[in-house]
């Protein structure tokens, strides 16, 4: 009997002995699948081109293979997944991820052309640039000339204009990538658009652009309209920085000399504005130059109406000192040929619309000009004299009518 009970004991003990090996053994495969998976899971992600991505296809597929008999204790282990849709997430993430690939390549194709034809802008920018700047000084001297220089200034804004656009679907390229918070990004991520950064030279374009954006604005002389146009560009071209630039600040944060050349593309955007400001008020001084007329320099609208103010009550001044032919056309010059006919017509509404100059200093300045014209043309008093004669004829006229009513009319007695 003692016997008997000592073989049930070792048998218990065998039992549960190997049950327990048994338990220990489906442990250690299931964190031995975890950790096959996990690894799977995160290569995908890290993946940087589509060979990586065809290995771990084959990878899954072994893993799939190797765990298949034991898919009945992962889909318990596994709960609320089970061995299917692990596998299928999987799949999911590797499709995602070749989407990616199939996207960046396509990108990668459409701008290595638009870089190309950046560059031929850029030469191209730089031929007109410089030819303005030779004819610039001539464009007084004929009519031949002037219509080169407009030509060539229509040229080279469209040129611009393009390579600017160019930028912009460059820079689309990236934004994908940036549409979410930079700091949430593996560095797998940041290498993806140093690497798309650096390869479209795409920081040193921007600067070429914002350079010769303002060089456009140094060389040439521009109207109110071609002005609104540019100020457009401008704030487009800003809009798309705002949006992409401290994004790329912020990814370049542990590379110090490329964090210095995003600061200083933000320094030639203070550049470009300051120099659409002070365009307006250059090519507005052109317009009295090219009239003969030649005022000091302004770049604000307190300056611009002290200038003006003082100038005209220069010429009030004056009259009597030269003669009245001469200060006559000094002031159908000035006010029929460049005030009337362009500057209040066509550059007042600009710099009032964006705040360059009040209205307030524009009714000072035609008022000082309605004094000047009441010194140079004071209104003749003959209308005043033929109203007056009117006036008198008119009252004699019913002074005679009355008294002919007031005159008893003759009657036959009888």
């Amino acid at each position: 009997m003692k016997r008997l009970i000592i073989k049930y004991v070792i048998l218990f003990l065998f039992l549960l002995t190997a049950t327990s090996i048994f338990a220990q053994s489906d442990y250690e495969m299931v964190q031995s699948f975890k950790e096959r998976y996990q690894k799977l899971s995160d290569g995908i992600k890290l993946a940087t081109n589509l060979e990586d991505l065809d290995n771990l296809s084959l990878e899954i597929d072994n893993l799939k293979r190797d765990f298949s008999a034991k898919r009945g204790i992962l889909d318990e282990s596994l709960y609320p997944e089970n061995f299917n849709s692990a596998f299928e997430n999987l799949a999911s993430s590797l499709d995602l991820r070749r989407e990616d690939f199939t996207s960046i390549t396509v990108l990668q194709t459409e701008v290595t052309t638009l870089k190309s034809e950046v560059d031929l802008l850029n030469r191209r920018n730089n031929e007109l640039i410089n030819q303005i700047t030779v004819i610039e000084s001539q464009r007084k001297k004929d009519a031949a000339t002037i219509e080169k220089l407009e030509k060539l200034v229509a040229d080279l804004r469209t040129t611009i204009l393009k390579r600017d656009q160019l930028i912009f679907s460059i820079v689309d390229s990236l934004t994908p990538k940036l549409a979410g918070d930079v700091s949430t990004m593996t560095q797998q991520d940041k290498e993806q658009v140093y690497s798309q950064v650096e390869k479209n030279n795409l920081l040193a374009v921007v600067k070429k652009s914002l350079r010769d954006n303002s060089r456009f604005l140094e060389v040439t002389s521009l109207k109110a309209s071609d002005l609104d146009a540019v100020k457009n560009e401008q704030q487009n071209f800003v809009t798309m920085w705002r949006k992409i630039g401290p994004k790329l600040v912020d990814v370049y944060a542990t590379k110090g000399d490329k964090s210095a050349e995003l600061k200083d593309i933000d320094n030639l955007f203070n550049v470009w504005s300051n120099r659409i400001r002070k365009e307006a008020w250059e090519s507005i001084n052109e317009e009295f130059s090219l009239n003969n007329i030649n005022l000091q320099n302004f770049n604000n609208g307190d300056d611009f109406t002290n200038v003006l103010s003082q100038y005209i009550a220069d010429e009030i001044k004056n009259y009597g000192v030269k003669s009245k032919e001469d200060s006559e056309n000094a002031y159908t010059l000035f006010a029929d040929s460049v005030w009337f006919k362009t500057i209040s017509s066509e550059w007042m509404p600009y710099l009032i619309d964006n705040k360059l100059l009040a209205t307030e200093q524009k009714d000072v300045i035609e008022k000082k000009i309605s004094e000047w014209k009441s010194v140079v043309s004071p209104q003749s008093l003959t209308w005043l004299y033929a109203v007056a004669g009117l006036a008198i004829v008119f009252i004699i006229g019913l002074v005679i009518l009355l008294r002919k009513k007031k005159t008893p009319t003759d009657t036959t007695q009888v």
